[in-house]
């Protein structure tokens, strides 16, 4: 018996000041779940969001929220991020420890050296892993990972968002992503998805020149953090889903990220309880 797959999407959110609309989360579900993090034309912000070709093909009906408007509430502090106790639940999660390991080889030059950008995936693995937060909650949930050192592997992920074939290893690399794609996560599962037991799962990231960054540059536009932007892949990894940007535009698992903003490397209350909730000890 093949496991099954789950594929989603995830934009970005284009800064404030460009009011434009931009591209949001497609879920499509197939034999694999492809968690996608789309942004918009790195020139120009598009509205068409991408849809999963596997989800397509398999004849799965995409879910497409609209695109995120104006400011999130609170979205220059903590407070918005403590007081939102909204969460998605993908309805898989991992029954026993989830070791994964990095590509090095395909991490982009200009991200510089490659031991800080490994650091920077470790530090967002970690936060979902013990729950870690910025509510001053217990950072002790259930969740066991741990980072297996380098591979030669690759995510199991297309260029257009799809998944591939399971290979036994879960892989974070970095590779090419047709533009306005971010980062894809695809997660293989045995169940059903009220309780299904997650086997493996794959991170891609985007490796266009100057999309990411691990400091925050000067003068920073249309450009995401690293750190944060894996924090919210692994939350789907280990079974978050996405709350709209409108209403819980704060917490971490929002389908719209901004750009420039490092606020999102830890756990609103909503991402943890979630978490809590299907790993938590207590």
């Amino acid at each position: 018996m093949s496991a099954p797959c789950l594929r989603k999407v995830t934009p970005s959110r284009w800064r404030a000041d460009q009011n434009e609309s931009v591209p949001k989360i497609d879920t499509g579900l197939a034999k694999l779940l492809a968690l996608v993090l789309v942004a918009g034309s790195l020139t120009a912000p598009v509205a068409s969001v991408s849809v999963s070709r596997s989800a397509v093909a398999r004849s799965w009906l995409p879910v497409i929220p609209g695109p995120p408007v104006g400011e999130p509430a609170g979205a220059t502090d903590s407070g918005g991020r403590c007081a939102d106790p909204a969460g998605t639940w993908l309805g898989m999660r991992w029954r026993n420890e989830l070791r994964w390991r990095v590509n090095e080889q395909t991490i982009p030059a200009y991200l510089g050296d490659r031991a800080k950008v490994v650091d920077s995936l470790r530090s967002a693995a970690t936060t979902v892993d013990t729950g870690r937060n910025d509510c001053g909650l217990p950072a002790n949930l259930g969740i066991v990972e741990s980072y297996a050192g380098r591979t030669d592997h690759k995510a199991g992920v297309t260029a257009a968002g799809g998944c591939g074939e399971r290979d036994g290893h879960n892989a974070v690399s970095f590779g090419r992503l047709d533009q306005g794609l971010l980062a894809v996560t695809c997660i293989w599962w045995f169940g059903g998805k009220e309780n299904g037991r997650s086997v493996e799962t794959d991170i891609l990231i985007d490796d266009t020149r100057n999309l990411f960054f691990t400091t925050t540059p000067a003068d920073c536009s249309s450009r995401w953090d690293l750190e944060g932007t894996v924090t919210h892949e692994f939350g789907h990894a280990f079974g978050l889903g996405h709350v709209p940007f409108a209403q819980h535009g704060t917490l971490t698992m929002t389908d719209g990220l901004p750009d420039c903003s490092t606020a999102y490397r830890g756990l609103g209350l909503g991402d943890y309880l979630a978490l809590k909730q299907q790993y938590g000890t207590n």
